[in-house]
């Protein structure tokens, strides 16, 4: 049986969404994507259900909230750490495009 090899990507465009894992037979459990968002976009208000996801801001700044109206500011370069079963949204708060990779993956 053949081992799965390294899967590159290119994280170059504006496109809004981009799946970076999840279409691939080598992935067993991540799934992760690029999201480029304008000025005053946002995702969307979500839960990864029993998945953590972490959220890794390329470009731009974003104010993720979360619980009950609760929100932090995140700038460039940013790790940003979300629990299983947090309902959150992530919203471009900057004046420049947002740019952003997501991973979500199984909790235990």
């Amino acid at each position: 049986m053949k081992k799965p090899g390294i899967l590159r990507l290119s994280l170059k465009g504006r496109k809004r969404f981009l799946r970076l894992l999840g279409d691939s037979a080598k992935v067993k459990g991540l799934r992760s994507g690029l999201v480029t968002l304008p000025p005053g976009e946002e995702v969307g208000e979500h839960k990864t259900e029993k998945k953590e996801e972490v959220i890794i801001i390329l470009k731009g700044s974003a104010t993720i909230c979360h619980h009950k109206n609760k929100s932090v500011r995140v700038a460039q370069h940013t790790f940003v750490y979300i629990p299983p079963e947090t309902l959150h949204n992530v919203k471009n708060c900057g004046k420049k495009y947002l740019q952003y990779v997501y991973v979500t993956g199984s909790s235990k």
